[in-house]
Order: C-alpha cells, then sequence, then structure tokens
C-alpha cells in the first residue's frame, strides 16, 4: 500500500511542477505591458484624441443638411394686409391647413481662426495622450522591476533561513548527544531551540511575504491568479548597468511638461483668436407645397404645387464687445503660461537632484553590496570553524549561537545590500533614459 501511495505521488509531482511557468525579468515586462490594465485605459485616450482632432477638423468642412416637413393646421392662421387694391380697407387670407417643405441645406466656414486653433490644440493633446501613455509605461516598467527584485530578495532569503535551519537542526542533535553523555547542559539545548523556532518564525514570515509578492506581479502584469509563476533567477553578470551618460532631458517629464506649456500658448492664441472676425458660405434649395385638403395632395392644380426656391449667401462675424471676457481669458492663458515655464525649471532642477543622488547612491550601494557580500562569507566561515570547536569542546554553546546569530545579521544586511543596488541602478537606468535596454 506505501509503495501504491509513493508511486502516485510521484505520478502527480511533475504535474505540480509544470503548472509553475518560470518567467524571466524581460517577460513579466513584455506581458505587463501587452495586459496591464492601467496602460490599456492609457491606450484608449490616445484613441480617444485622435477623435477629437476628427470631431475638430470637421468644424472646418461643409455641412449638408435635409430637413423634410408636413403639416397639419386644423386651425390654420390668417394674415391681414392693405385691401385698397381690392377695393376694401383690409385683405384677409386665411392660410391653407396642409403644408409641406424640403430643403437641402449648406453651411461652409471660409475663414475661422478660432476653429483653426481648436484644431492645434487638439493635436496637441494627442500627442500629450502619447506620452502620458510612453511615461505610464515607463512607470510600469518600474514598478515591475521592483516587484521583481523584491521576489528573488525574498526567495534567496527563505533559501538562506533553510540553510540556518538545517545547519541548526545538526548543532541540535550534536548538543543533544553530549548532553546525553553528560558533556552539556539542558540549557544548550533550549538555546538551540530557541533559534530553531526564532528561524520557523522568519521561514514562515518570507513564505507568507513571498506569497503577497506574487499576487502583486500577477495583479500588475493581468497574470491568471490560478496559475502559478516562479521568478527565473538572476545573476550579478546579468544585470543590465546603466551607462553614467548624464541626465537625459528627453525624458518622458520633460516632453509632457513642454507639451503642457505649448498647450497653454496655444490656449492664449485661442482667446486672441476671439477677436478676429468669422466668415462663412451658406446655401439652400427648398421646395413647399400647400393644400386646403389632404387628398388634393394626389391631384395636380395649383394648391398642391412644388415651388422651388434657392439662395446662397455670406455671413460675416465681428466681435465688438464681450463684456472683456477675453481680455480675462488672455490674462488666464498667461499665468498658465508662466506657471508652466516656472514648473519646467523646477522639475529640471528636481532630476538633476535626483540624477545626482542616485549616481552618489549607485556608487555607495555598490561598494555596500561587495563588502555585505564579503562579511556574510566570513560570517559563515566563522560560524563553520565555531561549531567544529564546540564538537571538539572548545567553545561553549553561547559562542556558536552569537556567531549564528553574527551570521544571521550579516545574511540581511547582504540581502538588503544586494536589493538596494539593483534599485539605485534601475533609478540610474530611468534617469538616463536607458531603461529600454531592460527590454531588449
Amino acid at each position: 500500500m506505501k509503495l501504491l501511495l509513493f508511486t502516485f505521488s510521484l505520478m502527480l509531482f511533475p504535474k505540480a511542477i509544470e503548472a509553475q511557468e518560470k518567467l524571466t525579468l524581460k517577460q513579466c515586462l513584455d506581458i505587463g505591458i501587452e495586459n496591464n490594465l492601467t496602460l490599456k485605459v492609457a491606450r484608449g485616450e490616445i484613441v480617444k484624441g485622435k477623435h477629437n482632432i476628427s470631431e475638430n477638423r470637421s468644424r472646418l468642412l461643409p455641412q449638408i443638411n435635409f430637413a423634410a416637413s408636413l403639416n397639419d393646421n386644423f386651425d390654420p392662421p390668417v394674415s391681414v394686409t392693405d385691401g385698397t387694391a381690392y377695393g376694401k380697407t383690409y385683405n384677409v387670407t386665411k392660410t391653407l391647413q396642409y403644408n409641406s417643405s424640403a430643403a437641402l441645406s449648406l453651411q461652409m466656414p471660409l475663414y475661422s481662426q478660432t476653429a483653426l486653433t481648436a484644431l492645434e490644440i487638439s493635436k496637441t493633446l494627442d500627442n500629450l495622450n502619447q506620452l502620458s501613455y510612453e511615461k505610464a509605461k515607463e512607470d510600469l516598467i518600474m514598478q515591475i522591476c521592483k516587484i521583481y527584485y523584491l521576489i528573488q530578495n525574498t526567495t534567496e532569503q527563505i533559501s538562506l533561513v533553510n540553510d540556518n535551519i538545517r545547519r541548526l537542526t545538526e548543532l541540535k542533535d550534536i548538543a543533544q548527544a553530549f548532553f546525553d553523555n553528560g558533556m552539556a547542559l539542558e540549557v544548550d539545548l533550549k538555546r538551540v531551540n530557541v533559534s530553531l523556532e526564532n528561524f520557523t518564525v522568519q521561514l514562515d514570515n518570507a513564505k507568507a511575504m513571498l506569497s503577497e509578492q506574487y499576487n502583486m506581479l500577477k495583479y500588475v502584469i493581468d497574470y491568471p491568479f490560478e496559475k502559478d509563476i516562479v521568478a527565473e533567477e538572476m545573476s550579478e553578470n546579468e544585470i543590465k548597468m546603466a551607462e553614467l551618460s548624464g541626465l537625459n532631458t528627453s525624458l518622458y517629464e520633460f516632453q509632457l511638461m513642454q507639451k503642457k506649456l505649448q498647450l497653454a500658448e496655444q490656449q492664449k492664441k485661442l482667446a486672441k483668436d476671439g477677436y478676429l472676425p468669422t466668415l462663412a458660405l451658406s446655401a439652400n434649395w427648398a421646395y413647399t407645397a400647400y393644400t386646403d385638403k389632404f387628398k388634393n395632395w394626389f391631384h395636380s392644380g395649383e394648391s398642391n404645387h412644388w415651388y422651388q426656391s434657392n439662395g446662397i449667401g455670406l455671413s460675416l462675424r465681428v466681435p465688438v464687445f464681450d463684456g472683456f471676457e477675453k481680455r480675462s481669458k488672455i490674462r488666464k492663458a498667461q499665468a498658465d503660461i508662466d506657471n508652466a515655464k516656472l514648473s519646467y525649471e523646477n522639475l529640471l532642477k528636481n532630476m538633476q537632484t535626483q540624477y545626482a543622488n542616485a549616481i552618489n547612491d549607485l556608487a555607495n550601494n555598490r561598494r555596500n553590496f561587495n563588502k555585505q557580500r564579503e562579511n556574510y562569507q566570513l560570517a559563515e566561515d566563522i560560524y563553520g570553524v565555531t561549531v567544529d570547536r564546540y564538537r571538539e569542546g572548545i567553545v561553549s554553546m553561547v559562542e556558536v549561537l552569537q556567531d549564528e546569530m553574527s551570521m544571521s545579521d550579516a545574511q540581511n544586511n547582504y540581502l538588503t545590500a544586494n536589493y538596494n543596488f539593483k534599485i539605485s541602478n534601475l533609478n540610474v537606468l530611468k534617469l538616463t533614459g536607458q531603461l529600454g535596454k531592460l527590454t531588449e
């Protein structure tokens, strides 16, 4: 029976392994860029902006409309005119009960600077949508990388804690053998058990944290929650290091701010265009018919004859006075321009500060990472020597556990330094415009 259960478990284990998909950082980035819901919304805004351009362009094109009507004036109105020509004081004319009309009209702007400027504004807004999308994609890349690095860090932490538990379990067995032979105190066993319990708690916390990090990664890249993924291990040589090429002033933050300045200037121009006249061409082709009885629509005669009326004209609109509304709009737009210039200047100084700090952080974190890695290896060696000396009865359990604690601290410092080094390199990649390296 036991053999059967063992065989069945072996059959299931490979399937469990196969259910986990191993993803590289680049694969996570590709999936995220394709599926992230925030980016999909941004792409929708781009489509919306294209339609906005078409809408504003239509205001410069001819507008043709057709209209038709059929009316039953069951209580027809009358008109009273001078009747001297007919030998009476007044001439009272009663309108026929039924009338119908059909008309085709044309409206075409010949000159409207306001409409032209509005079209240019819609194109600028479209550019802003494009840049906002690229900025959102860049932010997404940063977010995915940070989560991915965090997962790698937590995974390594779990591995190190498992190694510590294995070492302490071996140490416990040694202490138990010493105790059984009267060579150690019971308190030594208790000390080892306390350390083991502490590492067990750390392991449980790390596993829970790793599960949450994977859930966050799946949410960000819009990956099915029911599927398991595993982040691929990444060596130090696989990290795409940033080139210290200086702050890239073509970053999307700068481009967005420049477009906002351009938009403010166009808004001012739009307000000024309100002082300019507009000229439009209009034309119409219409047919009208009247009758006193509905049945007469189906008989020939003057009462149901269609009378044609055509016309063409020009309309000129010249603004004269609007209560200083346009003047206020111009002043408000100028304030927006001034604020946009100050915002750009502030952004430039802020980004320059960020770059200087990022370069400093990268150099410092690189040094710290190398030192902490050496310290961790040294602490591991010291612990191994101390355990050997404990086996020989030269040192006490207290000294062993002190070195074990020092090794654990060195491990945590190493993991923190490793993560900080990756993040600082990521920040430099972003500020120098080299994030594209991660998706290559």
